[in-house]
This record gives structure tokens, sequence and C-alpha cells, in this order.
């Protein structure tokens, strides 16, 4: 069941570019972080495959999404909005994982103009029980999960989730005699309550947290990136400690209308440190992040005596950014800059579908969303000291029509057109006035989209295909400044378009085989940065195609064997124009199940390809790059019961 889309329809019945992902196949296949979920999807890109900050990027929409007030491509757990992609930094004991390709404006606003990736806990369950997992692998990694299911009536329960994950990472560091310069340790807890009333109203509590030391020695100089080898002379800092609060109540009022109350709050802290000798002065920050949302809905499912269903939703958010930055090249220069955004986003929004014949639906949906953002800001360069005080705001319509067709139980299509929106911002990190005052203009997309889904009877085999074009104006695009400083520039105008194609085939009981393609023409149309002019050009963290296959074989109800296997086109790295190769991932697991018994071995980059996620300018005429993660192995055991 998807439930970004509010509607709580099968993934084949939703009129949109769809992948779930479950959680048995994220723990059969060793997907513990949302690089291995994305390495398995067309046109979806992790840039960062090293274990430190990364970013979802799909359909070339998300880079550099962590400089921004607002996300392209949004990450949500148990519907509570991560500020950054990459604080779902372990899937342990999640129900399934849901990536949505396209804008979400209407139901999420303000942003997801690229897509959506939601994030879904396991209930509780009424009875005793549970799981417990230990993972051991390559590099020094090691993970031990427990979730536990305690009944407290027949009608509640809660899920208790305890776990740590730590590993050494993939560098050796040469001057510090070291190999965990990139190593992490994190602890993450859940709890999770379900209580059923008796006038059949369901409600959800849940509590996650995550708590993540680790260093920061990630990029690598030329002539060192091939071997994973630094030259640092510190480690760094990589810390990130987040706390998290859903709620949600859902009960029906009749037998074809149900009442949804959402709430959430959560807060981030990240501390972010490079080593001091990549720019040769000490380069980070200390950021605090903090965010509360409310939302209410009225939703009517259709009847054979009324054909109209409809939905109705109001939306309140509210946001605190403290993002300060500093850049010490002492005694020669000091940049310290201290940057307060706070925002506040109201919606209205809804939707009425039309079945005006049994086998069509068509949808027309409209948000009306105004969003503030005010800036406290304040600069130290050499002593100076300049400070300033700004807000800006915007109020947005954002239509969308769907219309569906679903002539059997076997095929559905839809076609789509809608306007996706990214709210306006400050470059907080901006180290003169003139700079951090003068907001970046909101981004808008214009979007169209054609799906297809098709299986065979008794789901021997299925096909998906979907054709989507989005043309984009005022996109805002992070650029690197002085000291590795990103700032927020806005392209003229741009577009994207491309093709998913996904299927799957059972020519025996035991065995199936999946394929996928993903092509993505992201390009700039017009768009000139001081004298480079980048029409024509790709978008950066955005290959223009991907291709892969898998093989699934059980040839028993205790053993299952798994191939994956994905081609990666060329790519131009992340605020800069370093181009990676193409590239071949190959990953694998065996698994052996028993008595509530289950014990995997797997790999991951089999054919150990070299490939880079992220690279930056050093300051001097180079580069610093961030290579992917090598051939690794693991096992697992895990007992249900």
């Amino acid at each position: 069941m998807v439930t970004a889309t509010k509607q709580n329809r099968p993934a084949f019945e939703t009129p949109a570019s769809v992948s779930v992902v479950d959680g048995h196949a994220l723990e059969s296949g060793g997907m513990q972080y949302l690089d291995d979920v994305a390495q398995q999807l067309p046109n979806v890109y992790f840039s960062d495959f090293s274990g430190g900050p990364g970013t979802i990027v799909i359909r070339g929409m998300g880079h550099g999404d962590e400089e921004s007030d607002v996300a392209s491509v949004g990450v949500q757990i148990d519907g509570v909005s991560l500020p950054l992609t990459s604080l779902a930094s372990n899937l342990f004991d999640l129900d399934h994982v849901e990536v949505l390709r396209g804008p979400q404006s209407l139901l999420h606003g303000q942003g997801y103009i690229g897509g959506l990736v939601a994030l879904r806990s396991r209930d509780p369950g009424l009875t005793f029980g549970g799981t417990a997992q230990i993972d051991a692998g390559s590099y020094g990694h090691r993970r031990v999960g427990l979730g536990v299911d305690l009944p407290l009536s027949d009608r509640t329960a809660v899920r208790l989730t305890l776990g740590r994950d730590q590993g050494d990472g993939y560098i050796d560091n040469r001057t510090l005699g070291r190999s965990d310069t990139t190593g992490w340790g994190s602890n993450f807890a859940r709890l999770k309550l379900l209580h059923r009333d008796e006038a059949g109203g369901e409600l959800r509590l849940a509590l996650h947290h995550l708590n993540r030391k680790g260093d920061n020695d990630l990029f690598l100089r030329s002539g060192h990136v091939d071997d994973r080898e630094s030259v640092e002379s510190e480690a760094g800092t990589n810390d990130i400690d987040y706390t998290v609060l859903s709620a949600e109540y859902t009960r029906p009022l009749d037998a074809d209308t149900r009442m949804t109350v959402a709430a959430g709050s959560s807060r981030t802290q990240w501390s972010y440190w490079l080593p001091s000798s990549v720019f040769g002065a000490t380069n980070g920050y200390d950021m605090d992040l903090k965010s509360h949302h409310a939302e209410a809905r009225l939703q009517r499912t259709a009847t054979a005596s009324s054909p109209w269903d409809w939905m109705a939703g109001f939306y309140l958010a509210r946001t605190d950014m403290d993002r300060p930055y500093l850049y010490d090249y002492a005694p020669y220069f000091r940049s310290a800059t201290q940057s307060q955004v706070d925002g506040t986003t109201v919606a209205a929004f809804g939707e009425a579908g039309w079945h005006f014949a049994p086998q069509w639906r068509l949808a027309a949906g409209l948000r009306l969303t105004r969003d503030r953002r005010e800036l406290e800001w304040s600069s130290n360069q050499n002593g100076a000291v300049q400070s300033l005080h700004r807000d800006v705001s915007n109020t947005v319509w954002l239509p969308q029509l769907t219309l569906e067709y679903r002539p059997d139980e076997r095929q559905f299509a839809w076609a789509k057109v809608s306007r996706g929106y990214k709210a306006a911002g400050f470059n907080i990190y901006a180290t003169s006035p003139v700079a951090a005052g003068d907001p970046y203009e909101p981004e808008y997309v214009n979007y169209a989209e054609l799906g297809y889904r098709i299986r065979g009877a008794e789901n021997l085999w299925s096909v998906e295909a979907t054709a989507f074009h989005a043309q984009l104006r005022d996109q805002q695009v992070v650029v690197q400044g002085q000291g590795g400083v990103t700032l927020t520039d806005n392209a003229g105008r741009s577009h994207s378009q491309g093709i998913e194609l996904s299927g799957t085939l059972r020519p025996v009981r035991t065995l199936q085989l999946g394929g996928q393609i993903g092509y993505v023409r992201a390009v700039y149309d017009e768009y000139t940065r001081g004298t480079t002019d980048y029409a024509g050009q790709q978008f950066s963290a955005t290959p223009r195609s991907t291709v892969g296959a898998t093989m699934t074989w059980r040839p028993t109800a205790d053993w299952e064997m798994a191939v994956a296997v994905r081609h990666i086109g060329r790519v131009y790295l992340q605020t800069n124009h370093q181009a990676d190769d193409p590239y071949t991932l190959a990953d694998a697991h065996l698994s052996w199940y028993a008595r509530g018994w289950t014990a995997t071995v797997y790999g991951k980059n089999l054919g150990d390809a070299k490939y880079l996620t992220r690279a930056i300018s050093d300051g001097a005429g180079g580069v610093l790059a961030v290579r992917g993660a090598p051939r690794t192995f693991g096992v697992s055991l895990a007992y249900d019961f």
C-alpha cells in the first residue's frame, strides 16, 4: 500500500511512478541505508555512498538539498519530514520504503519538486513477538537490532526498537596511520504505539531517535582517489543527532468517510567539520534545525449511488533553522556567519474525483499555499561585523489533473499534469549583506506524466512504463564559492524528460527475473553564470541512463539466492564539472530460513567498480573527490519470535 499519497491504494493502482520496497527485501538484500535502495531503482541516484551525508537525486532533482531551506526530494518517516535525506541513515525494522518520482506539491507543498521517499515503521502487533538481528561485514561494519511487540490490551500495543550500527569506513589515512577516519557509530531507537478504539479509529504515536558520531575524512586529493587514501592531518567531525515525534489518528465517520488528524515534530543537530588541512582552515558548522507541523483532512470514497470521491485538508508548519558557518584561515583571514531562518507554511488542499464511467476516473486537485521565510544574519569578516534582517513570502496556487483508466484487474493507465513549487530562500552562508539579503527566487515546474501497468495471470509477469516531462523555471542551483561555501543561484529555464521501464517474469515457480531501464535528459535551457553558458549541459549528479537486472531463485522454502546488477551512466558530480565514467554495480545474497531463523551471506559491488560520488574544488585549481564504496561482504543472523 502507498501511504504517501494519502489514499492508501495499492502500488498497482497508484497514478504515479512509484516503487515500494518491503521490509523483507530490505533485510534479505542487506539494504541498510538509502543508497542501497537507490541503487535498485530507475532514475534514482544517491550522491554519496561512503557513509557521509548524502543526497537522493530523482530525475535530476535533489542535488544540493542539504544546502537549501527546502528539499527538492523529501524524506519522511511515519509522515514527518526530515530536513536532510542523509538523516534516514538506518533502515532496520521498517515495514516498507516508498519512492515516488515527480512533483508531490499537491499534498506536501513548498518542496518535493522532484519526488518523495517515505519510510514506514512497523506497526506493533497485538501478541508478544519480535525480531532480533546481528550483522557483521567488511571494513569493521557491525549492526545489532531488536524489535519487540508488547501488547498492553486487546486493542493497544507498543513496539520497541533498539539498535547500534558502526563501521570503520573505506579510507586509509596515510598521515595518521589509521583506517577509520571515515568511520561512524550510531545508536537508534523507536517506540511506537498503536491503539484501535471501539469506533473503528486507529491512533499511532511514535518516537524516533538516532545519535551518530562520525569522522569526516571523505574528500580525497588527486593521485590518491583510486587507492582510497587520505593524506589529511585530521579526521574531521560528522555527527548527527535527531529526534522525531509522529502522531496520527484516523477514524471512520461513516461507511464511506474518514477523518485523519496528524502532527509531528523533529529536532536535528548536525556537527560538520572538515579536516583543517583540506582547505588549510577550520571549516564547518554546528547546525540546529527544528520543525513542527499539523494536518487535518476529510476523505470520502465513491459509492454505487455517488460517482464522486473527494479529499479536503488543511496544513500548518513551522521551521526554525540555526545554520552558522565558520572559515578560519588564521592568521590571514577569518569569516564567521550566523544565520537564523524561521519559516511558516499555511496551506489548504483538496481533490475531487469523478468516476464518469465504470473504468474511468477524472480527478482535479488544488493546493493554495503561503510560505514565509524570515532571516536574521550577521557576519564577522576579519573583525568587521555586519548584520541584517530580511523576509520573503510566496503565495502559490498548485493545480493537478489526473485521468485514470482501469479496463480490468490486470491493467492500469494514467495521465497527469500538475504544477510543482519550491519556496524561495536565503543564501545563509553568504559573507556579504548583499548576497545574504537578496533571496533566491522560488522554483516552479510544469509537469506531465503518462504511465501504464499490466500484469499476467497469477502475477507470472508484469510490465510498467512511465514517460514524463518537467519544464522548470528559476531552478535553484547549488554552486560553490570561496572556501568551499555553497550558494544557491537561479537558472533561467531548464527541463527534465525521460522514461522508466520495469518488468518481472516468473518462468518457473522457483525463479523470478526482473529488469529496469531509466533514461533522463535533464539539461539547462537558459543559464549563464559569469562567463560560462550552461545551456545543453546535464544536471549534476544525474546519470542520463541506468539499466538494471535482478534474479531471485528460491528452489525450496528454506533457501533463496538473489543477484542484482545495475549499470550507471556517465555522471557530472555535484557542484563541480568533474565527470565520472559509467560503472556497473553487482550485489548478491544467499539466505537460509528455518524455524524463525534467517541466515544471510551477502556481497555488494562484487566487481569492485571504482566510481566517484561527489567532487569539489580545493581552491587551488585541483579537485577533491569522494570515492564510492568498494567491494564488501557481510553475514547476518536474524530470529523472529
